[in-house]
């Protein structure tokens, strides 16, 4: 009982978290843009769920629906982020969690605390490796295949085609003579 005492309770923090998402939401968007000086964020699409995902886990089982939680949150991550600006977006939206908390007078206990930085820290990992997938199947379709040229082809692609033939020329003979025309002068009809 001293245990609960000492904070609100996770389920209490998971419904505070809840009542503030909006609030903490636009907190980590104005953070983003004046301290990461980024435009589009990482997680511009996944922070409203993140912190949905993150309340209804602290007020009950943190076990599987907490990994399909992280799955489906880390598919709205945008997959062009890298990782330096994936966890410094994290690391702001840690911030502003606690912060918008604080400002409600809402007493957390340090084992609360520790739970929502886990959650937190393992939906970032999870972020991380869904990245890395992503990145590897990219790079997996941009790598082509070695064309292999057979050695016939290659041959008459080293020697260019053969220009057209013109029609034989006829033959002289010396036997035949060639007819001379002799024209008269025009005369002069002036």
């Amino acid at each position: 009982m001293a245990k609960r005492e000492a904070g609100v309770g996770s389920t209490g923090l998971g419904l505070l978290v809840e009542e503030h998402r909006g609030e903490i939401a636009m907190a980590w968007r104005r953070g983003v843009e004046r301290e990461l000086a980024v435009k589009d964020p990482a997680l511009a699409f996944a922070v409203a769920p993140l912190l949905r995902e993150m309340s209804l886990a602290l007020g009950g089982d943190e076990g599987r629906r907490s990994r399909d939680a992280w799955n489906r949150c880390a598919v709205l991550v945008r997959s062009n982020a890298g990782a330096a600006q994936l966890a410094r977006e994290y690391k702001v939206l840690h911030r502003c969690i606690w912060e918008a908390l604080r400002a409600r007078g809402a007493p957390v206990s340090p084992a609360e605390r520790l739970s929502v930085d886990e959650w937190l820290d393992e939906a970032l990992a999870e972020a991380l490796d869904r990245l890395e997938r992503v990145r590897l199947r990219a790079a997996s379709f941009e790598q082509y295949a070695a064309v292999i040229i057979p050695p016939v082809a290659r041959q008459l692609r080293a020697t260019p085609p053969p220009l057209p033939r013109r029609a034989p020329a006829p033959l002289h003979s010396p036997a035949q003579e060639e007819t001379i025309l002799e024209l008269d002068p025009i005369a002069d009809h002036a």
